[in-house]
């Protein structure tokens, strides 16, 4: 009998082989923007055996971590806000990405377990994402709800002491390398990129993205209500832990490999919504391939152009909070206004 509004309400929704065709188009195009942008830079690498190279095997290195870091913080932004039903929602804004920069960094100066770096970076990484998430959604709680204005001013209360915690790391670290730190700290990739930190944090990136898609159908309802959510069979508090787990593991691995690059979380799920539509399979599915896009497209940017003004290696972190502040400020008036409306 309720055939008729069962086919309406997936009249508009895409099947899987047409989501299948569109993971494909965008991988294609990821891989193909990543191909170009190992061939640009201001060092010339061999025409002819240039998969060879030592400069492009660097380069290729450096832009693999950048694709990774960008997919994971682009899921982990659109899990949070299909989750919170907030679009101001980013592992940034929240300050879930300053609290895996603090453990990494609380990880870094202990250095004598240096031998197993590749684990230590992203475990260390995944405390500190951890414990802000649950500190900001604690804050936020009110009355078994989260208030999305409380969410951001508890956001900005955990960067602020995130940012005062990795500022006091500086006391542990090594005067000669406090360079590095802080382009680290402004979401710099390092000119020669851990192979097997890249293959943990690549893998921790793939497997919250696929477990992120795996609950887009359980995202979809929660956006009708949580109560609506409930009647359909949504475990809505289970979905809430699995998601910002999984949010602060793909922020983590993120981290761990470029640092607490911000609003890349932000921009990329609203572009895509807006390209795509509301569908969560849609958004986290393309969101990944689309944060990957973003820094590698970024990382290339800041490299050519940094030379140019002075400042050697520029950081992506720079020009993702100057293309990502605008943004939020923008996305910030829009709801003033409707909610005035």
């Amino acid at each position: 009998m309720d055939s008729a509004p069962s086919s309406a309400r997936t009249a508009g929704l895409p099947t899987a082989g047409r989501l299948a065709v569109e993971a494909l188009a965008a991988a294609a195009l990821t891989a193909a923007l990543f191909a170009l942008c190992t061939r640009v830079g201001p060092l010339s690498i061999d025409g002819g055996r240039w998969w060879s190279d030592p400069v492009w095997m660097l380069r290729a290195m450096r832009l693999a971590a950048a694709a990774a870091a960008g997919a994971g913080l682009a899921v982990a932004g659109a899990a949070i806000q299909g989750l919170l039903r907030n679009p101001l929602g980013d592992p940034y804004v929240l300050g879930i990405a300053s609290g895996a920069g603090v453990g990494v960094r609380a990880g870094l100066a202990l250095g004598a377990w240096a031998g197993w770096i590749a684990w230590r970076t992203p475990a260390f990484a995944f405390v500190g994402a951890l414990v802000a998430a649950a500190s900001v959604h604690a804050v936020a709680r009110r009355r078994g709800r989260v208030d999305p204005f409380s969410l951001i001013l508890a956001g900005v209360i955990v960067n602020i002491l995130n940012g005062a915690l990795i500022m006091a790391l500086y006391l542990a670290t090594d005067p000669l390398r406090v360079d590095e730190f802080a382009r680290w700290a402004m979401g710099e990739l390092p000119e020669a990129v851990d192979p097997s930190l890249l293959a943990v944090c690549g893998g921790l990136v793939l497997g919250a993205w696929a477990a992120a898609f795996r609950r887009a159908g359980a995202l979809n309802a929660l956006g009708l209500g949580d109560d609506v959510a409930r009647s359909l069979g949504v475990p809505v508090g289970a979905l809430r832990v699995e998601i910002f787990v999984g949010s602060a593991l793909a922020t983590a691995a993120a981290v761990a490999l470029a640092g607490p690059v911000s609003f890349v979380g932000l921009m990329v799920p609203h572009v895509v919504r807006l390209a795509t539509g509301p569908d969560h399979r849609r958004v986290l599915l393309l969101s990944g391939f689309g944060g990957a896009v973003l820094m590698i497209a970024a990382e290339t940017l800041c490299r050519g152009i940094g030379p140019h003004l002075g400042a050697g290696r520029l950081p992506v972190g720079l020009l993702t909070a100057l293309l990502g502040a605008p943004f939020f400020i923008a996305l910030l008036r829009r709801r003033f206004a409707e909610e005035d409306a």
